[in-house]
């Protein structure tokens, strides 16, 4: 296996720029998955290291091997990158048997026939399919055909992994088991995998590491844990994960800490660290499991909120919260009756500058 190194990767459709020179590095053996909405360019990154894409400039590398390079006009055919891709759509054939879609990457490189059918036993038992070898796959459930699917991209041994939100089609108990034993192969393999998604759940349970993507650039990189609690932007918190931008203004600072006021006239909260002079318009960015509801003020953090709505979610309640005009929700487990009731905003709550020049990837003014 062998690692992969993007380095200012850039393609332009015309006067629209569809990727923005973006850089990264997947080790061997790592699972890195391109996380963001439609239309932020992470298909189009995973095509271009496929080799179904020509980017405009830049490199991709894999170990030694250059991929593409646009300033010396290198450009690997796809057959010739020995990469691994699972379509969104699986794109298995029809008119051939499971164990016949699985062999078929190795005839194409004409190995010998019992080399051939002892690789297709022994991927197809990795998968949980040895039993339907000999089925064709309308015989087979969706979660079946993406298991065909992902033999036929591992029969061969790539350097490399390439999975385009392989998930998408599967309903969502499938979704959760097959996340389990992708990794679980994955892993076993020692693959290195570069996944697409735009799923947040699937993100935060696979990856080793997450390229959070917007508008064809790199917003963040790093492990779930960290683009989770220390996201860089707001787009981030706001993306991954449920997240309360709060609106206030700096009203003071003192002693390492610094108040800020909910929306115009509301209460003043204190959260850690201190705010860049000039800094007034604020986002206090805070998760609703991380806010605590109850039924009087426990603390000098409780502010008195009005509760909009509420939904039982199994696990816990989420409520719907106003304060000053500003809304935001809640995660408890416990049950809160009546209209009122006090939120507890934690002191460790990120900042961001809230003013119209601030740039969508900066960084927080204070953690």
């Amino acid at each position: 296996m062998s690692d992969v190194t993007i380095r200012q990767l850039g393609l332009d459709y015309g006067d629209t720029t569809v990727l923005k020179d973006i850089s990264f590095n997947v080790a061997e053996g790592e699972f890195v998955t391109l996380l963001g909405p439609s239309g932020c360019g992470k298909t189009t990154t995973l095509m271009s290291i496929a080799g179904l894409a020509e980017p405009t400039r830049g490199s991709i590398s894999c170990g030694e091997v250059t991929l593409f390079d646009g300033a010396k006009r290198i450009n690997r055919p796809p057959e010739r990158r020995d990469c691994g891709v699972v379509f969104q759509s699986y794109a298995i054939w029809p008119h051939m048997s499971v164990a016949d879609n699985v062999a078929y990457p190795l005839r194409l490189r004409r190995r010998p026939k019992a080399e051939i059918a002892a690789a297709v036993a022994q991927t197809l038992a990795l998968v949980g399919l040895g039993e339907l070898a000999q089925r064709y796959p309308h015989e087979l459930s969706g979660g079946q055909q993406q298991r065909v699917a992902m033999a036929r991209a591992v029969v061969y041994s790539p350097q490399v992994l390439l999975l385009d939100e392989p998930l998408s089609n599967l309903d969502a108990k499938l979704r959760e088991q097959a996340r389990v034993w992708l990794k679980d192969i994955q892993a076993r393999l020692g693959l290195t995998t570069i996944f697409v998604t735009h799923d947040q759940d699937e993100a935060l349970a696979m990856s080793d590491r997450i390229v959070v993507m917007k508008d064809g650039a790199i917003e963040q990189i790093g492990a779930p844990e960290e683009v989770y609690r220390e996201p860089s932007s707001p787009f981030v918190a706001s993306f991954l994960g449920s997240s309360n931008l709060i609106a206030g203004t700096v009203v003071g600072a003192s002693a390492g800490r610094t108040d800020v006021r909910i929306g115009r006239d509301g209460a003043v909260v204190s959260v850690d660290g201190p705010v860049p002079a000039g800094v007034a318009e604020v986002q206090l960015m805070v998760r609703p499991e991380e806010v605590r509801l109850s039924g009087q003020a426990r603390d000098q953090s409780a502010i008195p909120v009005r509760i909009e709505s509420r939904m039982f979610l199994g696990a816990h309640y989420r409520y719907g919260v106003e304060h000053a005009g500003i809304s935001f929700f809640v995660d408890s487990r416990d049950a809160i009756t009546g209209a009122s009731a006090y939120a507890h905003i934690p002191s460790g709550a990120r900042v961001f500058d809230a003013t119209p020049s601030a740039p969508s990837n900066q960084e927080p003014v204070h953690a």
